[in-house]
């Protein structure tokens, strides 16, 4: 069974709610004050079964011009409509209205019930009709079936049941999407159950046991029950009329416009959308305005983007600037009120729900947004990863744009030209070319510059060293995102990767056999050291020495240093194998004893500054422990 939701629309007093009422046996105006004024103020609910495969969630909006946001509210969620037209009234304000609002919710298909047909002859039948055939040229109901029916005689309530499966029939169930999104629009405590919450799915879907967080407050909510068709259910799904009963939720706790959801992601006030003006008045460069989208209403400022003006009955590309936050995504639709919310100026669809704030208007900014507005997905796709310093990964992107990973994948994969595709266990790393190839040069940088610093050793930079140097640069990149580029260069032979550090590919120690050399002869200087503080071992005393360069010095020392053959400490190099025998000599005279410096001092036969000195650097190495005036040794070894 189809998971669909028929929606009325019309005009105020044209026979919505009583053709339901006569279609279901349920009437809509279920609120006191709705059924003393005889109109609908609120959204009415209802479902209508129609046989085993065929059934339907009903909307029945209010066509009154004071509660247009309420039926906005309701049209959000519908797929299909059934417009509502007096055959003794015809075409009024609410029926343009109303026609209007539904095409820029992108509704797109439906049929037209011609009621009070008991109150008019045959010829002013017959002019009704031809005059909504004609209202209806260039529409999405443009050639639709139009039922003639009288609410109060039943004649065609047959013929609209028809209809209705028909339109189920033909009328595709929404794409699913991977969130689930539900914004609510009635709420109520029902005795014995607590907080009940009603709402239509826009998208995803949701089951029993999961949990479901309230929008924007972030409140956890458990779902204690589920409804569709007044029937209880495990699992509901985009296009579902639901009826939650949650726990965590207190009806005061409610404000008009939350969104009910399974994913927190951050808010948006910042929206690039397509805006159609079907009012009369042409719009500045600047507007202030009322902005809805489902339950949600916020002021706002439209800034026109590709154009000074819009004129009536035109379109545009703006920048939405909204008072309230809220929670969108590409392709979500909106409409737009004048800012005393007296009037519908027009409307369209979000194209970018987090962009960038544009000061300026240049002509490549404004050719981008307009191949956004062509809906092409896969330019959608390389727009995200445009905005993106960092890597985007396919899991990411699908939730950043409510598409189903494989879709990402394969709209990624027509972009080979533009992007790179990097796999990484379960998803798919995306980088634009141009940002990797300098992701890769950096690196090869940063690289070279460790090995002309460290040509003795056969390893290279960790992660994290890259990382520290790669992050000042891009500071947006993270540190996985890099280990997966990293391993990419080495797949490509740019890099090599030798226990777990990353060299060049032509790196070789080997070939520096002069060097090689000095580095022995180094080491045999400083092991010549034995327990006077070799301040000659110092950088300047061994470049003159030996007659080394600075980068000649750096790598004979790093080699040194990585084969755990010397140490720096107190701005001189030290013999690691020299420390030991000093070591070995501490442990054999006092084991686990407490001793002081001048116990030391005599072990050693020097004086009271040199035994300090060494004490003081295994303290820092924590091969002793001091306290107060004597110390122990540890279990800890030098290196």
């Amino acid at each position: 069974m189809k998971h669909l939701i028929l929606g009325t629309a019309g005009h105020v007093d044209h026979g919505k709610t009583s053709l339901i009422r006569a279609l279901t046996g349920f009437d809509c105006d279920t609120h006191k004050e709705e059924q003393s004024r005889g109109i609908t103020i609120h959204l009415g609910f209802t479902n209508i079964a129609l046989d085993q495969e065929h059934q339907v969630g009903v909307i029945d909006v209010p066509g009154h011009k004071d509660f247009v946001n309420t039926m906005i509210s309701g049209a959000s969620g519908i797929d299909f409509v059934m417009l509502v037209i007096a055959a003794d009234s015809g075409i009024m304000p609410q029926t343009v209205e109303h026609m209007k609002i539904m095409q820029l919710l992108d509704i797109k298909s439906g049929f037209i019930a011609v009621t009070k047909t008991d109150l008019v002859d045959e010829d002013l039948l017959e002019l009704a009709i031809s005059e909504i055939e004609e209202f209806t040229q260039g529409t999405f109901l443009e050639n639709c079936n139009i039922v003639k029916v009288s609410n109060k005689s039943g004649q065609g309530l047959e013929e609209i049941k028809k209809e209705i499966i028909n339109q189920i029939d033909k009328t595709n169930e929404r794409e699913l999407g991977v969130i689930f999104r539900m914004y609510i629009d009635r709420i109520f405590i029902s005795e014995g159950y607590g907080t009940i919450i009603n709402g239509s799915v826009l998208s995803g879907k949701i089951h029993k046991d999961n949990e479901i967080t309230l929008l924007p407050v972030r409140k956890e909510l458990r779902i204690r029950g589920m409804q569709k068709f007044h029937t209880e259910v495990t699992e509901l799904k985009a296009g579902d009329r639901a009826s939650l009963n949650v726990v965590g939720l207190k009806k005061n706790d409610y404000k008009r416009g939350m969104l009910i959801t399974n994913y927190l992601r951050d808010h948006s006030q910042l929206l690039d959308c397509i805006l159609e003006n079907f009012s009369s008045s042409k719009l500045e460069l600047w507007t202030t305005v009322i902005f809805l989208s489902g339950t949600f209403k916020s002021k706002a400022k439209v800034h026109l983007i590709d154009c000074d003006q819009l004129e009536a009955n035109s379109s545009a590309i703006v920048q939405i600037t909204l008072d309230n936050p809220g929670f969108f995504y590409y392709n979500d639709k909106y409409i737009l009120r004048d800012s005393s919310n007296n009037n519908t100026i027009g409307g369209g669809k979000i194209i970018d729900a987090f962009p960038l704030k544009h000061r300026k208007r240049p002509k490549k900014l404004i050719r981008n947004l307009k191949n956004l507005a062509k809906s092409d997905m896969s330019f959608v796709l390389l727009h995200e990863i445009e905005k993106s310093i960092d890597i985007e990964n396919s899991r990411e992107l699908s939730l950043k744009l409510n598409i189903q990973e494989k879709i990402i994948r394969s709209l990624a994969h027509s972009l080979t030209d533009k992007i790179a595709i990097i796999e990484q266990n379960e998803v798919e790393l995306y980088v634009l070319l141009s940002h990797l190839i300098n992701i890769h040069n950096e690196i090869i940088k940063i690289v070279r510059k460790n090995q002309v610093n460290n040509s003795l050793s056969a390893k290279g930079l960790e992660v994290s060293e890259i990382a520290k140097y790669l992050l000042s640069i891009k500071e947006h990149l993270d540190k996985s995102s890099i280990k997966v580029i990293l391993d990419d260069m080495v797949k490509l032979a740019k890099l090599s990767c030798i226990d777990d550090t990353y060299t060049l590919v032509d790196h070789n120690p080997n070939t520096q056999i002069k060097l090689i050399q000095k580095r022995d002869q180094v080491l045999q200087y400083i092991d010549s050291f034995d327990w006077d503080i070799p301040e000659e071992a110092n950088k300047e005393s061994i470049k003159s020495r030996f007659s080394l360069k600075n980068q000649e010095f750096n790598s004979v020392i790093n080699s040194l240093i990585e084969q755990k053959s010397v140490i720096f400490y107190d701005n001189v190099y030290l013999s690691v194998n020299q420390l030991r025998k000093i070591l070995e000599k501490l442990k054999n005279e006092f084991n686990e004893q407490a001793f002081r410096i001048a116990d030391f001092r005599d072990l050693l036969g020097t004086n009271r500054k040199i035994a300090l000195y060494f004490l003081e650097l295994f303290d820092k190495f924590g091969i002793t422990q001091r306290k107060d005036d004597v110390r122990v040794i540890t279990k800890k070894n030098l290196i």
